[in-house]
């Protein structure tokens, strides 16, 4: 190998050398970097998994948010729409009320004018009924019984009243 310019010893002593390196490097440095960086890669794993759970979290808080949200529109509507119906029983309660009180003020005026009707025909008769006792009186020139003369009268007023 001398030949070649090789020295033997001295290329033992730089294998054992470069061997003693590679095996110090590799337990002082190597190691330690590669822990170093799979330690990292672990975290950034279990953050990226983190980061999925926390998007898959607000998902699933969105959409019970929306659920939330349709639910209380959709009773909210419910509550407009039982309103409504609410409103328009309570007016047609109202106006049935109206009705029957306008009909039983219509009622009493309607009894009221017949009442006064009969009051006035029976003042009228008596009127009627005194008249003509005077002017049959006067006429005969003597008082008539009062019996007759009632009679008279009302066979009179019922042809009247005919």
């Amino acid at each position: 190998m001398e030949k070649l310019g090789i020295n033997l010893p001295y290329f033992i002593s730089q294998l054992v050398n470069f061997g003693l390196i590679a095996a110090l490097l590799t337990m002082l440095l190597y190691r330690p970097v590669l822990n170093m960086l799979q330690q990292r890669k672990d975290r950034i794993a279990k953050s990226m998994a983190d980061v999925d759970a926390a998007r898959e979290a607000a998902a699933r808080a969105q959409q019970d948010y929306d659920r939330r949200m349709a639910e209380a529109q959709r009773k909210a509507q419910e509550i407009i729409g039982q309103a409504a119906q609410s409103g328009e029983k309570v007016a047609a309660e109202i106006e049935a009320e109206a009705r029957r009180e306008a009909e039983v003020i219509k009622q009493k005026a309607h009894e009221e004018a017949a009442a006064e009707k009969e009051r006035v025909l029976a003042e009228v008769q008596n009127q009627i009924a005194s008249l003509s006792m005077a002017a049959t009186e006067r006429v005969l020139g003597r008082a008539v019984d009062q019996k007759t003369q009632r009679e008279l009268i009302d066979q009179f007023m019922a042809e009247l009243g005919k």
